[in-house]
């Protein structure tokens, strides 16, 4: 017998949403419906439709890689099989868990959106204020998880029931993604009107986040030639929408920070200012933290190369790095494609404040005592001729000491401490400006009177034997990290070693989810409480600018240009194309989920896979992979599978 679809529906409902203070509400203790119009219960009701956000399609390794995986900005790191299915479109089946996880989330909380919808007149104690507030934060996130379903699926069930009415549909049937888009444009349209620009707690979506949404499905819903209800097409109610927005941005609390190097600062990571929409960590030593069924991010990790390959130089092996987390997942390495985004313009510092090129060692202090600096092989490694012979080191730093640049003080406390350049002391990491990942590039040379604090330096610039030689520790360049096909090798002939993994195993780490620091420290070092983005205002001007120039407007350097010019970066063009789009996507946004939404708005997979990303281009299928298979669980679990159907190519 197949099984109950409304079971399926009600998985993600008994997961209690725990961040930023909200009561969880449990459904088990719903005894009908005169039990969800009492205002307590309701309320739960709103906040379990922020569930999905942290603890689950920004938790892990699944959404991102539907959102990052298979473009042009990422490979995976080896040659193995465990994620070629959607960084190289092969084998993806409809049974893969990855896509049962985003579908049920994704499904699930639509219906208790629904749900609040529904409900929310026969909701006892509340304004009419309060009332549309909550319906709008319903409305709001119902818009933003039928965008991620449409998008990765396709024609999809619209549905604008909730759960709990006893009405199970076995015999769902798909509607058009114009239906759909209807729908999630009336949506954002609704919380834009009904939200506050505010909230006191800044995980909950207001205005900024539902204009911000409305700007992003305009844009996407554009590839498919969609006109809005006035009979305006969505390419350019997308550029309307975004220039507004920019226009008017002190009207909806929107942001942008005055220099990059605050955006994905540790000590702003909190209350964010540029965040538009954000998935909310819970705070060390909160209620929701000590509760223990707090899902905590592990999305850093995957970006994370090799460490555990460098113990020999003084990195922490991958399971005690408390300073970088466990890299025990390595699944996204740099294509050379985006190295070169940033290569283009070595003054722009989205490179230094996104990625982690220079790698250190870290100390713990005894508890109780002082400093632990220095402390014997533990810490410090002394360069020595095997370390010259493996790492290609220059023969006149032998007996040079490596030194840890972080302390863990183990006080009690866990913080986290900077050792100053002479080794006198170390700076707690609250008394620091914050970046402490992130030194200045490119990495200046040793300086008479310090110690050398790093083991591994990844250069964008390509540097000579001779200014290699200029460092005491490993240097690697990072296009050697490429074949002449831009691909990424598995070994290389480095040094004495023949099929190396020295130089493959090490690159650029993506960090803008990376925050050190005892604050971000999860329960192991596999896991942290980072606030993640889901959108920020950044990327509203990137869409004005793309619309401009899908258009035929002139007028895209503007919103470019602001960018560029916090960045430190030289001006755009005059004559944007959208090579250049792509290529400033790239540079601001890498990594942020949004990748391979910009590709498939375009319909630029073939054209750029082709050129940079080989590998993904060898088994893409433009009849097949714009979609993800429909999972075989939910057509398991409907009457008409057959007529509902599954997407074509799998």
């Amino acid at each position: 017998m197949k099984k109950n679809i409304y079971k399926l529906a009600c998985i993600g409902a008994v997961l209690a949403f725990n961040a930023c203070s909200l009561d969880p509400y449990d459904p088990n203790k719903v005894t009908g419906d005169e039990k969800l119009t009492e205002r307590e219960t309701f309320e739960g009701l709103v906040n379990q439709c922020y569930t999905p956000l942290f603890n689950a399609l920004y938790q892990s390794s699944d959404y991102v890689l539907f959102a990052e995986g298979g473009t042009d900005l990422w490979e995976e790191p080896t040659r193995s099989d465990s994620y070629q299915r959607y960084h190289s479109y092969d084998g993806l089946l409809p049974g893969d868990g990855y896509l049962k996880k985003v579908w049920r989330f994704s499904m699930n909380t639509i219906a208790i959106c629904n749900s609040v919808c529904e409900r929310a007149e026969n909701a006892e104690g509340l304004t009419e204020a309060e009332r549309e507030e909550m319906v709008a934060q319903a409305r709001c996130l119902r818009a933003f998880y039928y965008y991620i379903l449409t998008e990765q699926f396709g024609d999809v069930a619209l549905t604008l029931k909730g759960t709990g009415t006893g009405e199970v549909d076995l015999y769902p049937t798909r509607s058009s993604v114009a239906e759909i888009y209807a729908q999630i444009i009336a949506d954002l349209k609704y919380a834009v009107e009904k939200l506050p620009v505010s909230f006191s707690n800044y995980g909950r979506v207001t205005r900024k986040t539902a204009k911000g949404l409305l700007c992003r499905a305009y844009i996407q819903g554009a590839a498919y030639g969609l006109k809005d209800e006035d009979g305006v097409d969505y390419l350019q109610k997308a550029y309307d929408t975004a220039t507004d927005f920019i226009a008017h941005k002190d009207e909806y609390n929107a942001y942008l920070y005055n220099d990059f190097a605050d955006v994905f600062n540790e000590k702003n990571n909190r209350n964010n200012k540029e965040f538009l929409f954000v998935a909310t960590g819970a705070k060390k030593d909160s209620e929701a933290y000590n509760s223990g069924n707090y899902s905590q991010c592990e999305v850093f990790r995957h970006f994370l190369p090799k460490l555990g390959e460098y113990t020999d130089l003084g990195l922490v092996d991958k399971t005690s790095n408390f300073i970088y987390g466990r890299p025990n997942s390595n699944v996204f390495l740099p294509s050379k494609y985006l190295m070169e985004c940033f290569a283009q313009d070595m003054n722009d510092t989205r490179f230094r404040y996104s990625f982690i090129t220079a790698y250190s060692g870290y100390s713990i202090a005894a508890r109780g005592d002082e400093f632990a600096y220095g402390n014997g092989q533990n810490y410090s490694k002394v360069i020595d001729d095997k370390l010259i012979d493996t790492y290609e080191i220059d023969s006149r730093w032998k007996g040079t000491t490596i030194y840890e640049h972080f302390e863990l003080i183990n006080n009690g406390t866990d913080e986290l401490g900077v050792w100053k350049p002479d080794g006198s002391g170390y700076i707690n990491q609250k008394d620091t400006e914050g970046n402490i990942l992130h030194p200045a590039l490119p990495l200046a040379h040793p300086v008479e009177g310090e110690d050398w604090q790093y083991c591994i330096y990844c250069s964008l610039e390509k540097l000579t034997d001779e200014e290699r030689a200029e460092y005491p520790c490993f240097v690697n360049n990072i296009f050697d990290l490429y074949d002449a096909e831009g691909v990424a090798k598995t070994t290389t002939d480095f040094g004495n070693n023949s099929a190396s993994t020295r130089q493959t195993s090490i690159y650029p780490a993506l960090s803008k989810f990376n925050m050190p620091g005892e604050e971000f420290y999860g329960l192991n070092a596999q896991r942290k409480t980072v606030d993640m983005p889901i959108m920020r205002f950044a990327e509203v001007y990137l869409i004005a600018a793309e619309a401009a120039v899908r258009l035929g407007k002139t007028d895209a350097k503007q919103y470019i240009d602001v960018l560029r010019t916090r960045a430190h970066a030289s001006e755009a063009p005059a004559n944007i194309d959208m090579e250049y789009i792509y290529d400033e996507y790239a540079r601001e946004l890498c990594g942020e989920y949004s990748r391979w939404y910009l590709l498939k708005r375009n319909h630029a997979f073939e054209a750029r896979l082709s050129k940079y990303n080989k590998r993904a281009a060898a088994n893409f299928r433009a009849d097949r992979d714009y979609l993800r298979p429909i999972p075989q669980e939910f057509l398991d679990a409907i009457y008409n599978a057959e007529e509902f159907g599954q997407n074509p190519g799998y």
